[in-house]
């Protein structure tokens, strides 16, 4: 079976003419530069532009101010303010949103368990609306009793009349790049009407936003998730003022920073220039009260829904991204499909490449080679793969293998960052190197026809994820983390 090559489709814009005749002069440059980082990696595609070209021109055309180190030093020294001594300590997360991704998971479990402990007054801060696919996780908060909120949607005009009035603050912040601003100013409000003990910032936008806005509210312990291999290594994401706030916020000794897996805590680490002990490494936690393997019953239903017979299931269960590799997965999916009459490839998750993989499949065969879409059955759909399959240049740690190895389904996957130190290599699966499609084609096609060994791995799966990824383990490791913070 040839793999095919999928034309990029062309986007529609509409007229410029129009488009400027609807905006104030004022905001035209930053229109500009939005669309060249929106669009870059398209039109960088039609013209075979390097990513790394790409990036240096975003980053020259994003960049409108030189980054000031002066009133960033000024900032991570503005002293903590003294807090009343409260029986239950406040710790304020800040993330971008409760989307269906792995960071969001894994601070939801958080938040919700130490909620549950009873010494802490946890709340959730969002820096987008909690809407739509915003909100994916927003019930699993809800139902642990966890406070959610979106920073600016609840400010009092105390608060923002007790911020003008303190120039400092005032000029700390309208000093600030525009590119950042408005979002540092929102959360520095909300910190100052929250008062945390204890602000906890996931994610790189979130982390620098939330880490200047903790200073400026005189904050007296902050600490940031690192959740993935460095931003540099994400062109689509990364901004130029990441890296100098980095290295001002990993000198504070205020500043606690955590990862999730050893490679990418080494790789922020090195990026950053700080020796690789000042990131602490804490493992997701894995809920496995939240996991159900589905009856037999149960299993030939959906089999019957999904019209899968009596064929073998390879699941894919990944955002439809670059960093995700969708073509790589797409050539290991035409090679085991060539190999083995009985498999079928199946993908939960969405994403900007949808409609490309959707190409894809469709001519690799449509009838075995499906795009399911975002679905709230993962598990279910777990339950009924005989091989979770992939092909990430990069990860953190994939919580969706995690969870196919809880309910005994082995792995085969790229040592992408922290993936490796999410299987057992040869124990709960296999890994191979990044973009070596044939080897992972290979170890696919090997489980699908060997009974025993994917018994054997299935076995071994279960157990693996139960006893390195505990949440309570995670939890313990975050308190004490806190406890580092303060004593700091």
């Amino acid at each position: 079976m040839q793999f095919p090559t999928a034309e990029l489709e062309s986007p529609r814009v509409p007229p410029m003419r129009r488009v400027l005749s609807r905006l104030k002069p004022s905001r035209i440059p930053h229109l500009m530069r939005r669309v060249v980082w929106l669009t870059g990696t398209r039109v960088a595609g039609w013209f075979g532009v390097p990513p790394q070209t790409l990036h240096v021109l975003r980053t020259r055309i994003w960049k409108l101010r030189a980054f000031d180190e002066k009133l960033a030093a000024s900032i991570i020294i503005v002293p903590p303010l003294q807090r009343p001594r409260r029986t239950h300590r406040r710790v304020v997360h800040v993330i971008g949103s409760l989307s269906a991704g792995g960071a969001e998971r894994q601070l939801v479990y958080l938040a919700r368990e130490t909620a549950r402990r009873g010494d802490f007054d946890v709340r959730i801060l969002t820096t987008n609306p909690i809407v739509g696919a915003n909100a994916h996780y927003l019930p699993l908060a809800v139902e642990g009793g966890v406070s959610v909120e979106t920073a600016s949607g609840s400010l009092d005009p105390t608060t923002a009349q007790v911020a003008r009035l303190d120039h400092d603050l005032a000029h700390r912040i309208s000093a600030l790049d525009p590119a950042y601003r408005q979002q540092v100013h929102e959360l520095t409000l909300e910190f100052l009407r929250l008062e945390p003990d204890v602000v906890h910032t996931w994610l790189d936008h979130a982390n620098i936003w939330g880490a200047i806005a903790a200073f400026n509210a005189g904050v007296p312990s902050i600490v940031i998730s690192t959740r993935n291999v460095n931003p540099s290594n994400f062109p689509m994401i990364d901004a130029p003022y990441f890296l100098p706030w980095y290295r001002l916020l990993a000198g504070s000794s205020r500043v606690q920073i955590i990862g999730n897996s050893q490679v990418g805590a080494h790789d922020y680490a090195d990026w950053i220039g700080v020796a690789r002990s000042r990131i602490t490494v804490i493992p997701n936690g894995f809920d496995s009260s939240a996991m159900r393997a589905l009856s037999p019953e149960e299993k030939s239903l959906l089999r019957d829904e999904l019209q899968l017979e009596n064929k073998q299931v390879v699941l894919g269960i990944f955002r439809l991204a670059e960093e995700k590799n969708p073509t790589d997965f797409a050539r290991v999916a035409a090679e085991v499909l060539l190999t083995n009459p009985r498999a079928c490839v199946l993908v939960a998750g969405d994403g900007p490449m949808r409609s490309k993989l959707q190409s894809l499949a469709r001519r690799i065969d449509p009838r075995r080679f499906r795009l399911l879409g975002r679905r709230r059955d993962v598990a279910s759909l777990i339950s009924l793969a005989d091989v979770v399959l992939h092909t990430s240049r990069a990860e953190g740690t994939p919580n969706a293998l995690l969870e196919a190895q809880a309910l005994g389904c082995p792995i085969v996957a790229t040592n992408g960052g922290g993936t490796r130190d999410a299987i057992e290599h040869e124990g709960s699966g296999f890994l191979c190197e990044v973009g070596d499609t044939d080897e992972l084609a290979r170890r696919t096609i090997q489980i699908l026809h060997d009974p025993a060994l994917r018994a054997r791995m299935s076995a071994r799966a279960t157990e693996f994820v139960r006893t390195t990824f505990a949440l309570d383990r995670m939890v313990d490791r975050s308190i004490a983390c806190y406890a580092q913070a303060e004593r700091s």
